[in-house]
């Protein structure tokens, strides 16, 4: 039994199913995914849990390579697009262009966050690189 870190079991079955160059998000409780497109749905009411500690935890367990998030949530969320800049160097695409690139994830993990554009999406890197 883990004693730290991410304890759900289908999201930590899925960190560690990722390989070099897969893609995944981490995404608010609104971000529509396309059909096909498994969801770990975290999400236990509107703000439960925030994107930002699943973010952290998330980081904790796997090596990110890339980060895209959505060009809008300067404007609309700006503690969500420091943290990006800061945590991850996400580039910024249009949200239309976001939401796009979704259907080329392995997993989306959805939150229960309830401020908009907290979305990132990740490419997983290698550690020894």
């Amino acid at each position: 039994m883990r004693t730290a870190g991410i304890v759900h079991a289908g999201l930590m079955s899925a960190l560690v199913s990722l390989r070099h160059t897969d893609l995944f998000a981490v995404a608010d409780s609104g971000l529509p995914v396309p059909a096909g497109v498994p969801v770990i749905d975290l999400g236990i009411a509107y703000g439960l849990p925030r994107f930002a500690p699943v973010l952290e935890l998330i980081l904790g367990e796997v090596t990110v390579e890339a980060a895209w998030g959505s060009r809008e949530v300067s404007e609309h969320n700006p503690e969500t697009a420091e943290l990006l800049a800061k945590k991850v160097g996400a580039q910024w695409l249009h949200h239309e262009e976001f939401k796009a690139r979704i259907v080329e994830c392995r997993f989306v993990v959805r939150t229960g966050e309830d401020r908009p554009y907290a979305n990132v999406l990740l490419r997983a890197g290698v550690p020894w690189l």
